[in-house]
């Protein structure tokens, strides 16, 4: 699979909470020039981020209640609010309230996802849900996935990549087959953490996903060889 289709499929996540000013541009550069899809960054970052996709294919993705997700609903709605305010916003990421969800609060899973999505789209922003798939069981990923869906979110994505656990697959073959199997293209999905190769990649692909969340220092150990 050739590199620049490989990119397309790239949100370059450059989320890591600690970077410097200097740093944030810097690895907002590395995704930007190998022509990933978007930048995803949070949303003190984003004024760094335009500057950098300026005149660029590149989009602008931030993320929302990231990344725990368990912000009233006012705050994330605030929050989703201010981010679109900033304009030249394509998508946002929000995370679900996966505790909600565990404990099988579904309508008030659904009323939140609802409420962002219908914010995000008056304003033609694309929502992404992140549910925090090693946290859940096959069942609850599940249930999930029929949450987003009948939220109206335009993609389900599997992980934020900051959970702390024992248990840690992110996008496995196996979670994203389970997503895919029980959306039935009723929802895109991104396949987020543990994306680190080529090989994984493209195996997602084969498998469905839509998009795919790769960490800043693996974009270019994924797209800075040649295949040939």
């Amino acid at each position: 699979m050739e590199k620049n289709i490989l990119a397309s499929y790239i949100d370059h996540a450059v989320l890591d909470p600690q970077m410097t000013v200097e740093q944030l541009k810097e690895k907002i550069i590395i995704g930007v020039n190998y022509g990933c899809k978007s930048v995803c960054v949070n949303p003190s970052a984003i004024d760094i981020a335009k500057e950098c996709i300026r005149g660029s294919k590149t989009l602008l993705c931030v993320v929302c209640d990231f990344p725990f997700g368990c912000s009233h609903i006012e705050s994330k709605l605030m929050q989703a609010q201010a981010i679109i305010d900033k304009g030249d916003i394509y998508e946002i990421d929000m995370v679900m309230n996966y505790g909600l969800l565990k404990s099988h609060e579904y309508e008030k899973v659904i009323h939140e996802i609802t409420l962002m999505s219908h914010l995000c789209h008056q304003h033609h922003v694309g929502l992404k849900v992140i549910v925090e798939t090693d946290a859940l069981t096959k069942e609850e990923i599940k249930a999930a996935v029929e949450c987003c869906i009948k939220g109206e979110a335009d993609f389900i994505k599997t992980s934020t990549g900051y959970l702390k656990s024992e248990h840690l697959e992110g996008a496995s073959p196996d979670v994203i087959r389970l997503i895919v199997e029980t959306a039935q293209g009723r929802i895109k999905v991104k396949g987020s953490g543990c994306v680190r190769s080529r090989e994984r990649l493209v195996e997602l692909i084969e498998l469905g996903i839509d998009r795919a969340g790769v960490g800043c220092s693996s974009t270019e150990k994924i797209l800075g060889v040649s295949y040939d």
